[in-house]
């Protein structure tokens, strides 16, 4: 009898990122939730070595590896770019899986057809386009080494052109809660932004602001921990962890 009470939490990075800055949630929420970081094209230790520059191609690489790795109850979060493909995921495990997830986090980001942080940015010369990014709030960390800031550039650029291009399926309507956050202080996402993504489920829609502005991932991340660690860590394990806490 499987006595596992885990659900998988799979974490889509923000556009430009690497999946590794999820990498320190798993120790920090503890095993009742498997922090399953999901690595895109062009970044991180993915064995292609060019990021994508459209959806059909980018939501198929992660759709064979989330299928592959759906052992369990499982849930989905997306920050930015990120929430885009995770609501594609969701939607697209129901459709071709029959496989409905415990949850779906969106952060950083309105409804899919509302993510784009300037219309045309992705076709500007890189000094413009950092430069629009962040008068908007929205230019994630670039590490300073040159060789890196260069791949994070260049995959950046091709997130901006996914996003620029995407145009949301109206059939894409889940069957799982949707949860949709910000940062009080973001300037790019409004609470309209996030009530829009009622109309993406078919349950219920939550609405959560924490503190700091764009990038809650790393500015609010215990915040967002506990939130997940609320939403998904099931009674019996729980249960478990509080008798640990008392010594039993």
């Amino acid at each position: 009898m499987n006595c596992d009470t885990s659900v998988r939490l799979f974490c889509l990075p923000f556009e430009g990122a690497s999946a590794a800055v999820y990498r320190p949630w798993a120790e920090a929420i503890g095993p009742s939730v498997v922090v399953t970081p999901v690595e895109l094209p062009g970044r991180g230790r993915h064995p292609r070595t060019r990021p994508l520059h459209s959806l059909e191609p980018l939501i198929g690489e992660i759709m064979a590896y989330v299928a592959r790795m759906c052992d369990r109850p499982f849930a989905l979060y997306g920050h930015g770019f990120g929430a885009l493909l995770a609501y594609e995921t969701a939607a697209r495990l129901e459709w071709e899986h029959d496989t409905v997830a415990e949850r779906l986090y969106v952060s950083g980001s309105g409804v899919p057809h509302r993510t784009v942080p300037g219309h045309g940015v992705a076709r500007l010369p890189d000094p413009a386009m950092t430069g629009v990014l962040r008068e908007r709030g929205r230019m994630p960390p670039v590490d300073r080494d040159p060789r890196r800031a260069a791949r994070a550039l260049a995959a950046l650029r091709a997130d901006l052109t996914v996003m620029e291009s995407y145009r949301r399926d109206p059939r894409h309507v889940v069957h799982c809660p949707i949860t949709a956050m910000s940062g009080v202080r973001d300037r790019s996402v409004t609470r309209g932004d996030l009530s829009g993504w009622r109309g993406c489920t078919r349950r219920a829609l939550r609405v959560e602001t924490f503190p700091g502005g764009h990038y809650v991932p790393l500015t609010a991340r215990q915040a967002l921990l506990d939130t997940f660690a609320r939403d998904l860590i099931r009674p019996a394990a729980a249960g478990r962890l509080t008798a640990a806490a008392a010594g039993y």
